[in-house]
């Protein structure tokens, strides 16, 4: 999503383009959301058991952050159908989609190897340790395999969750061999949990809720459920809009942000910058936290590296877009200075030293993003702040029945961190 290498790209060569606003300094601004970002994020997000009101509950607290700040937002979300072209998008939403479907693959076989556990604990509650069975070999032998098996891996690079709750089984297994007897270890070794059901359970645990996120990112998120979330944020007396024909909400947002009507756009879309506008990254978090807040000034950037916005959109697509593939062998830093040597992907290209890759549909990504704003739903901020419907709590009680608290997992949780403590 976004531009691939822009944020480092930016750091090194336009460093006074990002700042770091504190949350009380966005008092009195208007922003434009681009709202399909952060539905997708509370509908996908972790999450301790199935919660069909997940995607509006996180809407809610956004509003809650908003009205906190003292921010007038205008909450802009996708329209049934979407920009031409995001071919590139696709394709690595599909693959994504294929991932999740093979961890989902591994999270159930998981299961089976965690109830083969639990049969084994079950075994050591009604027979002595030291009883010699054929069961008890098997077990051990079992167990053994699963220690090597798991507990074997070398660390990635980038710790997964994956990795971390194989650990885990690896942990609780190491545990049932020396309850068996099968193993020795020093006194003191698990400074944790020593108790194999209570491991058992903390390991089902982690487990269900690796489960349901990512059954969760199978569904699909429906034209309905963003209904519901543009219907509720107008019942909390929000601003809202939904984009209309093949246009995209970040481009709404940013030419918003370009005429004034806002002064920056809440998204983690890269995009937002390419159109020319100010973008802000980080503004809500697991727990309503802001304090990770990154503004990047579209007009500093150019002013910085030197570019016209056309040339800057030109680098943008040199970089990769999700509306066409790249040249081979052109990376963000390669790309900066192709730019500054030729001015135009098509002298890049005329000077035959470059090859594109297929797909490298680069006109098409340009007219994109460099489009007129078109029609625009609101002309001023006084227009927003005129515009914003009167709250109707009625209307959110029946969207949110009350009640619907916040449960389960934070995004922002790592259950992993102290792991059961065994060696």
């Amino acid at each position: 999503m976004g531009v691939r290498g822009l944020m480092p790209l930016l750091a090194r060569f336009a460093p006074k383009c990002i700042t770091m606003p504190l949350p009380e300094e966005l008092a009195g601004w208007t922003v434009a959301v681009d709202s399909n970002i952060f539905v997708q994020r509370f509908f996908k997000g972790t999450d301790g058991g199935v919660d069909s009101l997940r995607h509006l509950r996180g809407m809610r607290n956004l509003g809650r952050h908003v009205r906190a700040l003292g921010v007038t937002p205008i909450f802009v979300f996708d329209g049934k159908l979407r920009a031409l072209g995001k071919e590139v998008e696709l394709s690595r939403r599909n693959m994504d989609h294929l991932r999740v479907l093979s961890d989902l693959e591994r999270e159930q076989a998981r299961a089976e190897r965690i109830s083969t556990m639990n049969d084994i604990n079950m075994q050591l509650l009604d027979a002595p340790a030291a009883q010699t069975s054929t069961d008890r070999s098997t077990a051990v032998d079992w167990l053994q395999g699963q220690v090597e098996t798991l507990g074997g891996k070398e660390k990635p690079r980038h710790v997964t969750i994956n990795w971390r709750i194989e650990q885990l089984e690896a942990d609780v297994c190491r545990l049932l061999l020396f309850q068996l007897g099968a193993t020795r270890v020093l006194e003191g070794a698990f400074d944790t949990c020593v108790d194999s059901t209570q491991a058992l359970a903390s390991l089902q645990k982690y487990h269900m809720e690796r489960l349901a996120t990512l059954r969760r990112r199978t569904e699909p998120l429906t034209p309905d459920m963003i209904a519901d979330c543009v219907e509720l944020m107008a019942a909390l007396g929000f601003a809202t809009h939904v984009v209309d024909g093949s246009r995209e909400s970040e481009g709404v947002c940013a030419h918003l942000c370009r005429h004034g009507v806002a002064d920056a756009v809440c998204s983690e879309d890269l995009d937002v910058v390419v159109y020319g506008a100010r973008l802000l990254r980080g503004f809500y978090s697991a727990g309503g936290a802001a304090a990770a807040m990154r503004l990047v000034d579209f007009q500093v950037a150019c002013t910085e590296l030197g570019l016209s916005h056309r040339a800057f959109v030109d680098l943008c697509i040199l970089c990769g877009t999700d509306f066409a593939s790249t040249i081979e062998k052109v990376g963000p830093i390669t790309a900066l200075r192709l730019v500054h040597e030729f001015g135009s992907i098509e002298r890049i290209l005329d000077s035959g030293k470059f090859r594109p890759r297929p797909g490298f549909h680069f006109q098409i990504a340009r007219d994109a993003f460099m489009a007129d704003a078109g029609s625009l739903p609101f002309s001023s901020k006084k227009e927003v702040a005129d515009c914003s419907p009167p709250a109707d709590p009625a209307a959110v009680d029946v969207l949110l029945p009350p009640g619907a608290e916040d449960r389960g997992a934070l995004d922002a949780r790592d259950p992993f961190a102290r792991g059961l403590g065994l060696p």
